[in-house]
């Protein structure tokens, strides 16, 4: 605590000076985004340095006033160092992106223009080789945001053993909406079909080629949910395909090497296919993995992410009984009845 202190208060020094370093502002600032989501003493906190990082490149960089693939360069000339410039934008689009999957918002910033600064492919430290897939992941949120435009709903359900009347997952009258979603239905087509087709950069680390291929899986659930969301009507035949990425989500994180590094960040991944996983034999090995997670890390954002799982599979469980509701709960029901801040980096 008192170290915390500490840099927090260097840090409001820093930002006051006239001479501020946004190197050292934005290191410092992310570095706090990461400690505070992984104790998770403060559900907000983590969230509260997120939008002060967003602040600092706002001010530094010329990301306000629209990025094209020119001005992208642009971004970088705040920065003494091009290289620690690459990686810090990197480090804020990947907190940003997820942030916006888990809270069900938008990004602070149009963060998917900073994982492609590179001139060719590169290990990120958080998602390993899959900048293609966070840039692809930054769309669907951008998607997910016009869909909730069109129509007014959300979870509202209260108390914790009843069915919610106006859930995210629940079948709506939407009527209405259809034709406009019905242009964008292409849009959601053309994004599967990226996601498909890419392929992973070579590499001779299969822990990281694994670690890829769980972020390609994790966005075409998320595209479904979406998909789900606006088209309710595509949701039998969204079920073999949801299943069927469950089932090959659940065997590449089977196979990655326990205690390695990228299972670092197997965190998003775990959480989306344990937020879809109806198999008991999938979610055992969901529930497998992230407890061996906390016992190896010790990261706490990670307990909470189970816990909300481990609530969702008993509800679901319990409204599988012949006196169930029947009505499926969604993982967004629970964290927005619960007013769980999600950080799932």
């Amino acid at each position: 605590m008192k170290n915390r202190l500490v840099a927090l208060r260097d840090l409001r020094l820093s930002l006051e000076s006239s001479s501020a370093n946004v190197e050292i502002n934005l290191s410092i600032t992310l570095v706090l985004c990461s400690l505070e989501s992984i104790m998770a003493d403060d559900p907000t906190a983590w969230y509260l340095h997120l939008m002060g990082a967003a602040g600092i490149i706002s001010s530094r960089t010329c990301v306000e006033s629209g990025i094209d693939e020119m001005s992208s360069l642009k971004l970088l000339q705040s920065f003494e160092d091009a290289h620690t410039g690459r990686w810090l934008l990197r480090n804020f689009a990947y907190h940003d992106i997820l942030m916006a999957i888990a809270l069900d918002r938008e990004p602070l910033l149009p963060s998917h223009h900073f994982v492609q600064l590179e001139e060719g492919p590169v290990v990120d430290s958080y998602f390993g080789l899959a900048s293609e897939i966070m840039s692809i992941l930054y769309q669907i949120t951008c998607l997910n945001q016009q869909v909730k435009s069109l129509y007014k709903g959300g979870s509202t359900f209260t108390d914790s053993d009843a069915p919610p009347p106006n859930s995210y997952s629940q079948t709506q009258d939407r009527g209405a909406v259809f034709p406009i979603m019905a242009d964008i239905k292409p849009t959601f087509a053309s994004l599967e079909i990226l996601l498909k087709t890419w392929n992973c950069p070579p590499s001779n680390d299969e822990s990281l080629v694994l670690l890829a291929e769980s972020y390609r899986s994790s966005a075409l659930l998320y595209l479904y949910r979406v998909v789900r969301r606006g088209l309710p009507k595509l949701e039998e035949s969204l079920s073999s395909k949801i299943a069927n990425e469950v089932a090959a989500m659940v065997t590449n994180i089977d196979k990655m090497p326990t205690r390695s590094l990228p299972e670092c960040t197997l965190l998003f991944p775990l959480f989306l296919v344990g937020g879809e996983a109806t198999k008991e034999t999938h979610i055992k090995s969901i529930r497998y993995k992230m407890l061996d997670m906390i016992e190896s890390r010790g990261f706490r954002n990670v307990e909470v992410a189970l816990s909300v799982l481990e609530k969702l599979w008993r509800l679901n469980l319990e409204r599988k009984t012949p006196h169930g509701t029947n009505i499926k709960v969604d993982w967004l029901d629970i964290v927005q009845q619960d007013g769980v801040l999600l950080s799932l980096s």
